[in-house]
């Protein structure tokens, strides 16, 4: 199989029939439970408990595989019935049950099914204003005025009074809203437009996370000790690449100026790849240390931008003669303007080692300024340990297979990639390498067979199901920048499903390991 569009390639010469994808054809339920309540009240220990959900007609109760914010899943497709109504729980380990009731109906396809434990939400969002220098300007009467803000949380009807917090000049309104959803919102003095803050401006807008949230305010954005800040950056490429969804995924910004990463969301207002936020920061930063930041997708560190680099940094200063601060970026550099040399990455070696065998690289290519392949080399090498002492390259040995000899009995083989793109200075990337698993055995000695038997559905909006021939005990996930985004034990199950809706969309190596220590590799696409 090759695939190669727009620049972006998967190779994979060496696919056996029982890794291909399998037609989605299956009646199941994607059921996802989020813990949170449970870990805070004490009910539930993360590090020691486990989480299953129980059906009734006789199905077996089924593990949930942990995830991120304490979100816990399991995809359940055997015993299932098109049409019919299940009854089921969750339950935290042989006897601790929820006390409410639940049903679900199998229709045709995967039902995902979110919910909290024992549906006790946690995901209030409280919205607050501080009036302060409204009620200097005399805009505002504490005395005879109210408070409101109006938004898409309340189809811009204006919401009830906002209380106010003691003797202070703040008020605040809880919500409970959907996580993931994007809200837009302004404040408004009475009901009347007159009163209404930012007018001609933007409204301002939050993505509401799956946890509690204060979002703080001053009306009409006016504090004089608060400065604007805008960021923008540019996720052109990361578009066009298929690595960043917009439906789905988000962008944020953390650094020294916010803990490190709280709610601080860029949105695309123009529709031009551009995605901006305006944050207002106290002046006190004009005279510290700069503002160190990066950017990240889904307000997650392990697929932040420049891994590996040093954070960006920005002089915050006053805005005195018309300059603004403002900073702006490409995600991760890339500016698809700019030459740059393709890369590989994701490079494996796919086949039995054993002699005589064939065996095939695999890798992933990808160019920024979007040009195809065009006549990447490959060179074959054999070594005596997976730290590749004694390297030496095998000769004729320049193709993307190879057939293992004889002379690499109890070597181990090294598969080098260097990429190159059509035309340009900038056309020849860097070699990256790839080492075997184990060494090269004889004829029935040391088999190391790819112990993953198939991986569905791929390509995969969320949920992916590994089935494999040895009882597993470790599964991890790896990105194309090398970074391990998702580990999980496992105890000793032939089939697992993963839970991948957090992840950028894009390419991922599937590691898995067997409770006798044999390792299996296969590809996954999170689209």
């Amino acid at each position: 199989m090759i695939v190669l569009a727009l620049g972006y390639g998967l190779y994979s010469l060496a696919q056996t029939p029982n890794q291909i994808a399998k037609p989605d054809t299956i009646f199941g339920f994607n059921f996802q439970v989020n813990m949170t309540k449970a870990v805070e009240e004490g009910i539930f220990q993360p590090d020691s408990d486990y989480v299953y959900v129980v059906l009734d007609q006789g199905i077996s109760p089924m593990t949930l595989v942990p995830g991120p914010s304490f979100t816990y899943s399991a995809l359940v497709t055997n015993g299932l019935d098109s049409g019919k109504t299940y009854n089921y729980k969750y339950r935290i380990n042989d006897s601790v049950w929820e006390t409410v009731d639940r049903t679900a109906i199998a229709l045709q396809g995967i039902t995902t099914i979110k919910t909290w434990w024992n549906m006790d939400a946690l995901n209030y969002t409280a919205f607050v204003v501080n009036m302060t220098y409204a009620v200097q300007s005399g805009i505002f009467n504490p005395g005879s005025d109210y408070i409101q803000v109006i938004g898409t949380m309340n189809n811009w009807t204006g919401s009830p009074h906002l209380y106010r917090i003691d003797t202070t000049n703040s008020y605040f309104i809880t919500y409970t809203l959907d996580p993931g959803s994007v809200q837009q919102y302004k404040f408004r003095i009475n009901a009347d437009s007159s009163g209404l803050e930012l007018l001609n401006k933007s409204n301002r807008m939050l993505r509401i996370p799956d946890t509690l949230l204060e979002v703080v305010h001053y009306f009409n954005n006016y504090n004089p000790a608060t400065l604007p800040m805008s960021f923008n950056c540019d996720m052109e490429y990361y578009l066009r690449a298929a690595h960043f969804n917009p439906m789905n995924d988000f962008l944020d910004v953390a650094g020294n100026f916010n803990g490190g990463g709280q709610n601080d969301v860029l949105f695309d207002d123009n529709n031009d790849s551009i995605y901006s936020l305006v944050k207002f920061l106290d002046t006190a930063y004009i005279h510290s240390a700069p503002l160190e930041f990066k950017f990240r997708i889904n307000g997650n560190w392990a697929t932040s931008e420049l891994y590996g680099k040093p954070n960006r940094i920005y002089a915050f200063h006053d805005t005195i003669n018309q300059n603004p601060n403002v900073f702006n970026a490409w995600y991760d550099d890339k500016d698809p303007s700019i030459p740059t040399p393709p890369w590989v990455y994701n490079v494996a070696i796919q086949g039995i080692l054993i002699n005589h065998q064939f065996l095939s690289g695999i890798y992933s290519y990808e160019d920024v300024n979007g040009r195809p392949e065009d006549s990447t080399t490959f060179q074959w090498y054999r070594c005596d340990d997976q730290q590749m002492s004694n390297i030496q390259p095998i000769d004729s040995a320049n193709h993307i297979t190879y057939t293992i000899d004889t002379l690499d009995i109890g070597k181990y083989l090294v598969f080098e990639v260097t990429p190159r793109a059509m035309g340009g200075d900038s056309a020849v990337g860097n070699p990256v390498r790839a080492v075997s698993l184990s060494k090269i055995g004889s004829v029935g000695i040391g088999e190391l067979e790819n112990i993953i038997a198939s991986v569905y559905p791929c390509p995969t909006s969320g949920m992916v199901t590994v089935e494999s021939l040895k009882d597993l005990s470790v599964i991890e996930m790896i990105n194309y920048f090398g970074q391990k985004v998702m580990e999980v034990n496992v105890t000793g199950q032939k089939i697992f499903s993963l839970d991948m809706s957090f992840l950028p969309p894009g390419f991922y190596v599937l590691k898995v390991y067997s409770r006798t220590k044999e390792v299996g590799v296969a590809k996954v696409i999170r689209r």
